[in-house]
């Protein structure tokens, strides 16, 4: 816990993890806000889901964009832009709302949904920027370099663990902030958590925003005084730039791995899954609270994973990080396995931490092996992976409930996870989270990633296997 408490004792990093904090507050209020309205108004279910469709298209769709634009423009402004808007569109929905789900609700949706798409790969880029630079002085050292990893996916751990611990308690406080007053009253709410949001982030990326500034000026004085040279990655179209995070990820040969990893696990397993746990809780005559319950444990897992995971390093890191996502493949099993509402909560608890354990591991991995004029659109494109395939993973499991018996579905669930995870255990670029097959610097652009930071491209193929 000592590198937690000293991450924190930075203050702008403390307040980079406020402000994401404060901002899952916000985010919670906006789905409560629609199931409480509808529930007033005996809103139909299917307008209820296309409030919610209406978000998650909206980000799906513009995700891997976003992604080519952060890499082009200050993260921080980016966020700091997302999060306004967000204040900006509550603040019209609590003034002119009358109460039923109707286009303005569906408009907003859109506009969080868009917000969303910039504002989480923009946290992932900028949140290791703002932490000191490493006094070390030889940075290129091993020493150095393993330091500066374990302080880097150290920070993504308690980043991600203060957010799930807001993810928590966002549910629970929207639902009675708007039970009290009203919903007007919970967007006005969230608009000033997006509010807080904002201002943190943007005191907390002060101080790299104006480095980021002083080098493009530096970088374009040296540009003017330079002869003329081929095309600027600035002037590549954006639809290209865009499509280029999915070939960053597919060209490092353990993300590669991963991503496919992802997509089977959400399409086949854990979309299925997701549609069919209720109801089996239903068909066992378990009342909503368990259902509660046994969501709530899984999400109490994922702050005890972030911060194991931001300890996880060392050349086996990968290894340890599948073993602990194999662990979700017990928790689709438990609800055939067990009766027991306690064994049914441990064992979501387990898939928790596993899970967001792997997922902190892993974006430490991809900011190491990503150059940094790159990591806009490889975070975009593994948020595009790990998101976009829910929703027909979900259509999935709803048209499997037609023809298979539930419990079948949660087995076939567990067993896909775990098999499948194991298999890419057998790669040895997985199990170590290292590749030597990376993107090119390229185009004349300079890797910037610091020092000691060297591209992975220029140790040759062999680097992976050493």
């Amino acid at each position: 816990m000592r590198i937690y408490l000293q991450l924190l004792g930075h203050r702008r990093f403390a307040a980079l993890c406020f402000g994401q904090a404060v901002s899952l507050l916000g985010d919670a209020l906006f789905p409560i806000i629609v199931v409480v309205s509808a529930a007033q108004a005996g809103t139909p279910a299917e307008t209820i889901g296309a409030a919610f469709a209406a978000r998650f298209l909206a980000l799906g769709g513009v995700v891997l964009f976003s992604g080519a634009v952060l890499d082009r423009i200050d993260p921080v402004i980016a966020a700091v832009s997302a999060d306004a808007t967000r204040v900006g569109a509550l603040i019209a929905l609590a003034l002119f709302w009358d109460g039923n789900l109707d286009a303005l609700v569906l408009a907003v949706a859109v506009v969080i949904g868009l917000c969303e798409a910039v504002s989480e790969p923009a946290l992932l880029v900028i949140a290791p920027r703002i932490l000191p630079h490493n006094p070390d002085p030889h940075p290129r050292s091993a020493e150095a370099e393993a330091a500066e990893e374990s302080r880097i996916t150290a920070a993504y751990g308690l980043l991600e663990g203060m957010r799930n611990l807001s993810g928590i308690v966002g549910p629970t406080f929207a639902a009675a902030l708007i039970a009290l007053f009203s919903p007007s009253v919970g967007a006005l709410a969230a608009a000033l958590a997006f509010g807080l949001s904002a201002a943190a982030t943007r005191w907390a990326g002060g101080r790299y925003s104006a480095a980021r500034r002083a080098e493009e000026k530096a970088t374009t004085e040296q540009g003017a005084d330079s002869a003329e040279g081929g095309e600027q990655e600035g002037d590549e179209p954006l639809l290209r730039s865009a499509l280029g995070g999915l070939g960053v990820l597919w060209r490092i040969r353990w993300l590669r791995y991963v991503q496919v990893l992802a997509v089977v696990h959400v399409l086949l397993a854990v979309g299925p899954w997701m549609v069919a746990l209720p109801v089996l809780i239903i068909e066992r005559q378990h009342s909503a609270t368990v259902y509660a319950l046994v969501l709530g444990s899984f999400a109490a897992g994922t702050v005890t994973g972030a911060f194991l995971g931001g300890r996880i390093r060392g050349s086996r890191r990968g290894l340890v990080a599948l073993a602990l996502l194999a662990l979700f493949g017990l928790t689709a099993l438990a609800p055939v396995l067990t009766g027991s509402v306690l064994l049914l909560m441990a064992a979501f608890v387990v898939g928790g931490v596993g899970q967001q354990a792997f997922d902190v591991v892993k974006m430490a991995g991809l900011r190491r092996e990503v150059p940094e004029r790159l990591h806009g659109r490889a975070f975009s494109a593994d948020f595009f992976f790990s998101f976009a395939s829910l929703p027909l993973g979900q259509l999935l499991g709803a048209a499997l409930l037609r023809f298979f018996e539930v419990e079948a579905i949660m087995l076939w669930a567990g067993g896909l996870v775990i098999v499948t995870t194991v298999l890419t255990m057998l790669s040895k670029d997985a199990r170590r989270f290292t590749s030597g097959s990376a993107p090119a610097a390229g185009d004349g652009v300079p890797d910037q990633r610091g020092p000691g930071r060297a591209d992975p491209a220029e140790q040759g193929e062999n680097a992976g296997t050493r």
